[in-house]
């Protein structure tokens, strides 16, 4: 018996797909997530020949050319069963979506191996969002080149990954997206894999980058900064499916439990669990793919404190329903309860910041 949401699409070919691959990333899930062993580029590999690294890319250029919603879905099912997989996985959506978007010479030489999954994406990014000086500028070189200078600090899937966007402000107030081959060059030097407390496999780094030279053809995008912020002000608000398909992992365990123990109270948290989420997550999609979704931004926002602190409230339960057991660091509900932790800081910003208080001082 399950308590997953009553309109989990059944049989559609890349739902179906992901269900196939969860079987195994689920098996792989501790060693994915130990620093020593880690997420495998085989593994990587394989999910990108099944197609699912080109869910929502277009089919002429390779994808299966489905829509966001079934996308979403898809990111419930694999970060259920592997969160550490699935985050580097997860990166590639950034670039692989600005090469859709962009006639700039990387994005157009890129596009079609990255919506096929021929070339594996991740990102450098994120420090977009921190307010303050620019943490990388990049300096015109010549007519249509660049220098990137600077640090981010999170970088995921070094080593694991082909290429990797890496954005820096110009002084015009332009972001300049560059794709870079995933490999240190001369002023690029990357740190060694950060020891996290969970996703300890992701390979994620800083990158330090020294009058780093960016040739013309490896310009992705030129857009200004505060209309790349808009943008994804926009996006960070929305719950991600990842919290989504822990949270349904974590119900489904707990419910399991319940059964095999003969500890009924897990039984009835998990259905009690299971009547709170799926209506949340319901109203969470509805609202994420709403033409007029700008109109809820207030709710889109409680929602995803809702949901983060109920993803929280749920793995901290199943460690109850387990017992002591869930004490040995090799113990999956232990890891779950890092994960819920982990979602509470992806992509987060003031505003996701106190929504997510809101819900936990509620």
């Amino acid at each position: 018996m399950t308590v997953h949401p009553p309109d989990l699409a059944i049989g559609s070919d890349p739902l179906a797909l992901a269900r196939g691959a969860a079987e195994m990333l689920l098996e792989n899930a501790a060693d994915s997530d130990d620093p020593a062993l880690g997420v495998q580029r085989c593994m990587l590999r394989w999910l990108a020949a099944q197609g699912l690294y080109g869910v929502a890319a277009p089919t002429e250029l390779g994808g299966l050319g489905r829509d966001d919603r079934t996308l979403a879905e898809v990111e419930e099912i694999l970060a259920g069963a592997d969160a550490a997989t699935w985050f580097v996985l997860t990166q590639h959506r950034t670039p692989q979506k600005l090469s859709l978007d962009s006639s700039y010479p990387a994005a157009e030489q890129y596009r079609e191996a990255l919506c096929r999954g021929d070339e594996l994406g991740g990102i450098a990014v994120a420090h977009l969002r921190r307010p303050g000086p620019p943490a990388i500028r990049a300096v015109p070189d010549g007519r249509s080149g660049w220098r990137f200078t600077g640090r981010t600090e999170w970088c995921t899937g070094w080593g694991l990954v082909d290429l990797v966007l890496v954005a820096a402000v110009a002084d015009s107030g332009e972001v300049v997206f560059a794709l870079l081959p995933a490999h240190e060059r001369p002023g690029l030097v990357a740190t060694e894999p950060y020891a996290l407390a969970v996703m300890g496999g992701t390979r994620t780094v800083g990158l330090r980058l020294d009058d780093v030279a960016v040739a013309a053809d490896e310009v992705a995008a030129i857009v200004p900064v505060e209309d790349w912020r808009r943008r994804d002000a926009g996006t960070v608000i929305d719950t991600k499916p990842a919290t989504l398909g822990l949270l349904r992992r974590v119900i489904d365990e707990t419910l399991r439990t319940g059964h095999e123990r003969d500890r009924p109270a897990a039984v009835e948290e998990a259905q009690a669990l299971a009547s709170t989420a799926w209506p949340l997550r319901e109203r969470a999609y509805e609202l994420r793919f709403a033409p007029d979704k700008d109109r809820f931004v207030s709710e889109r926002l409680e929602l995803r404190g809702r949901i983060a602190e109920l993803t929280v409230r749920a793995a901290a339960g199943l460690v109850a329903a387990r017992g002591g057991s869930a004490m040995y660091s090799s113990s999956h509900e232990q890891r779950w309860s890092r994960e819920a932790m982990f979602h509470l800081v992806q992509a987060q910003t003031d505003d996701v910041r106190s929504a997510q208080l809101a819900a936990f001082s509620h």
